[in-house]
């Protein structure tokens, strides 16, 4: 993960493989193993359309890709939309926080959720480690009508210094190490009285996350994609955690 970090529109360099050219036209995508597609994604009354890979998996055998893994273990997860962000994209209009919040998106990949925040008013800014994700978001966001966001080149290990209403995320809890990692980030970088919603499909590590959490001194719920609750963390099926600082300790 890079360490640089930046926030506004513009270009920004990460640890990623160097695509041909990432343009200031928002309109021009970058040159990638089997090109683009637009593809649209209906969340309850409205769509989105988000230009998508045509198929992620040839970044696998991109000789630049080979070559960034070889150096760091680059892998490149944002050209995938996995299927909990549709899910999660479709709840942004229940979510508990107000109107207008500062969001920091974790992980944003190709940007479905944090543009589905954005369209309900939200103030979104968009982190990633690849500066390919960023201008996607940049580009998402655009094509749907709406402003061009701010950005911002993050590394979870090193948390700058500002502080956001809520932090989302999706699939961010499925490798173990990153679990403290991740809270430390929320630590310094989710406000006092914040919340942050990371949505997981129930994978084997989310009892452990959800363990951590408590132990850590946050409140934490738990609900399904009907945003009832649950007791426990789920195996399987969808989720979200809510992470809310303990009022006892804030």
């Amino acid at each position: 993960m890079s360490s640089t970090n930046e926030f506004g529109g513009g270009m920004q360099s990460g640890t990623g493989p160097a695509f041909p050219h990432l343009s200031e036209d928002l309109s021009q995508l970058p040159a990638i193993p089997g090109g683009w597609k637009t593809e649209e994604f209906r969340l309850n009354e409205k769509s989105l359309s988000l230009f998508c890979p045509v198929d992620p998996d040839l970044f696998l055998d991109d000789a630049d890709v080979i070559a960034a893994n070889e150096k760091n273990d680059y892998m490149p997860f944002w050209a995938f939309l996995w299927p909990t962000a549709i899910k999660m994209a479709c709840v942004m209009n229940r979510v508990p926080w107000a109107e207008g919040s500062s969001i920091l998106e974790l992980g944003a990949g190709l940007g479905l959720v944090g543009l589905a925040a954005m369209r309900r008013g939200d103030e979104v800014t968009f982190s990633d480690y690849d500066p390919t994700a960023l201008h996607l978001c940049r580009m998402n966001a655009v094509a749907n009508g709406l402003p061009d966001p701010c950005t911002l080149l993050l590394d979870w290990r090193e948390p700058v210094a500002k502080k956001f209403e809520v932090i989302i995320g999706c699939e961010v809890t499925y490798d173990a190490p990153m679990h403290s990692v991740i809270l430390d980030l929320l630590d310094v970088m989710l406000t006092d009285d914040g919340v942050c919603w990371l949505s997981d499909p129930g994978r084997y590590q989310s009892p452990f996350f959800y363990k951590m959490a408590k132990e850590r001194g946050y409140e934490i719920r738990i609900y399904d994609e009907e945003l009832k609750e649950l007791e426990v963390p789920s195996s399987g099926e969808f989720q979200i955690f809510e992470l809310r600082r303990n009022s006892r300790e804030a």
